[in-house]
């Protein structure tokens, strides 16, 4: 539902004949999509206000936040979603969703830090307006489709089939979603890094638990959002080219943590 209602906002706020004269990436209001989103899912009763998770997740968002502060034209501000199944997304305009589902299988702050981190990371690279400028414009309502499912479903979205939009599982779709998903993985994990308190292997830690309880391509995964080992792997090279970044961080994941 969520991603249902961020296309249509992203359609209605903007309209579709504005979006093939759209010229710089940030010509897009995003502040206006993202309190259109926050409205359509506060007004559906998606928004969980009460929820005992805000402690722990306003605590490291502030971290994220604060790091991306100078890089970013609008305040983070996090919010627990409902949900079946684990999912974090975020949308344009500076607020990031994350569902109670995926709030019971972190462990401790910096797997916290690693989900936060990442979507924050499509935040500040502006992955959707970015995309919609160099959409070509007789495609435009199917990119956008596409582009809006494979970034709400999030670095660690796990959607039953049934849930997810009609997109494109063409090599190129799979390829952009690829693409995207590694570059906010890196900057995720850079982000954490800057704030010297988070640890980035944390959002290894915690792909390693979605692989475990969910599957790399299980029922629960889209296929045309790639989670597999590669997206690990990478992110451990990243780690050992960077040294004088990541290099001061153990990779020992903490077991004993009781977070919650």
């Amino acid at each position: 539902m969520q991603r249902q209602v961020f296309l249509h906002s992203l359609i209605g706020a903007v309209g579709v004949s504005q979006f093939a004269r759209i010229a710089p990436a940030l010509a897009l209001d995003e502040g206006q999509i993202g309190r259109e989103v926050f409205l359509d899912l506060r007004d559906g009763g998606d928004l969980l206000f009460d929820s005992p998770y805000y402690e722990h997740l306003n605590e490291v968002g502030e971290i994220v936040a604060m790091a991306v502060r100078p890089r970013y034209p609008y305040p983070i501000r996090y919010y627990v979603v409902k949900g079946d199944s684990a999912n974090a997304f975020s949308v344009p305009g500076g607020n990031i969703y994350v569902n109670e589902p995926l709030l019971k299988l972190v462990k401790n702050r910096d797997e916290l830090g690693g989900v936060l981190g990442h979507e924050t990371g499509h935040m500040v690279l502006h992955h959707v307006a970015r995309s919609i400028k160099n959409s070509e414009t007789a495609g435009i309502l199917g990119t956008i489709g596409s582009i809006a499912a494979q970034i709400l479903l999030g670095p660690i979205g796990a959607i039953p089939a049934n849930y997810a939009l009609d997109i494109a599982t063409s090599a190129q779709d799979l390829n952009l979603s690829r693409h995207i998903e590694a570059q906010a993985d890196e900057e995720g994990a850079r982000i954490l890094a800057s704030t010297n308190s988070l640890n980035p292997y944390g959002m290894i830690w915690f792909f390693e638990t979605m692989k475990r309880v969910y599957g790399s391509h299980g029922a629960y995964w889209e296929q045309s959002h790639p989670f597999d080992d590669q997206r690990i792997t990478d992110l451990l090279n990243e780690f050992k080219k960077d040294p004088a970044t990541f290099g001061k961080f153990k990779s020992t994941k903490p077991e004993n943590d009781v977070y919650w």
